[in-house]
């Protein structure tokens, strides 16, 4: 962790504190105070005094603060999330259904019913949708637009990057919907879409995992999904969920177009099972 102490103002105690804190490094953000205690033979008093001691108001403003300074890299998100199994003592699949099942509630808790029918209800009578979907999130598009696909809408993926956005943007008209994955932070290409978009009056429909972020104001349609904080692993389970509601919803508003669609499937995969089986 590699904090600056002034061991010349600590007592014993809270000399032991701070040796505790930097052999723990980051995985001090999974204790509580009273833990703590209990882990160095003090009084919880004890450690509620250490915190003020080395310029803190409490616990929670002092792992505010190792969060921001720490280096949020792919690697240590994942070592948190690891340490945080070890120290729960869970299985993984139970530690994952625990934090998943609270990335979930969040979800719902910011969902807005009315912004989301609208939503739907423009994806399914646009003239075409645009996926962008930068870094992790690609693996959802992908399967969006397959769903979407089967129900007959137009859908197509935007470049990731680059000068190869300008390909697609060319074409994009008034009557299109870009849907765009925002995690993390605004790209510059998401800045594009966004900023084109008050030029054609194409319509914009944004997922993201920030509830305050440089999309506030410049989207149509901002859906805020949780995928864990910012020093732990970040899951993709709730941004898919968020999805397939979506395309559940999309599906619903379509309902004799996408059933009409699906016989139509399962007739050519009948028709054709010899020559193009089914892969196990």
């Amino acid at each position: 962790m590699n904090m600056k102490w002034d061991v010349t103002k600590l007592t014993p105690n809270q000399k032991r504190i701070a040796d505790f804190i930097e052999k723990s490094g980051e995985r001090i953000l999974t204790f509580s105070e009273t833990e703590l205690a209990q882990k160095l033979h003090v009084s919880n008093a004890t450690i509620s005094r250490f915190w003020k001691q080395i310029g803190y108001d409490n616990f929670k403003s002092f792992k505010t603060a190792i969060k921001e300074n720490e280096q949020v890299s792919p690697e240590n998100k994942l070592k948190n999330s690891l340490l945080q199994i070890q120290h729960q003592q869970l299985p993984i699949h139970e530690h994952l259904l625990a934090m998943t099942q609270n990335q979930f509630v969040n979800t719902l808790e910011a969902l807005d019913s009315g912004q989301f029918k609208q939503a739907i209800t423009l994806m399914t009578n646009c003239r075409k949708i645009y996926i962008h979907a930068p870094s992790s999130a690609e693996g959802i598009a992908v399967l969006m637009r397959h769903r979407l696909a089967r129900f007959g809408l137009e859908i197509e993926l935007l470049p990731k990057s680059g000068h190869d956005l300008f390909e697609s943007l060319m074409h994009f008209q008034k009557e299109d919907v870009v849907f765009m994955f925002g995690f993390v932070e605004m790209s510059r290409e998401a800045s594009v879409l966004l900023d084109y978009a008050k030029k054609v009056k194409y319509k914009t429909i944004i997922l993201t995992d920030c509830l305050i972020s440089d999309f506030q104001g410049e989207g149509d349609y901002i859906f805020y999904t949780n995928r864990g904080e910012l020093w732990e692993f970040h899951s993709m389970i709730a941004p898919t969920f968020l999805v397939e509601t979506f395309i559940l919803g999309i599906g619903q508003n379509l309902e004799q177009q996408s059933l009409r669609n699906l016989e139509k499937l399962s007739e050519l995969r009948k028709m054709y099972k010899d020559q193009l089986p089914r892969l196990t």
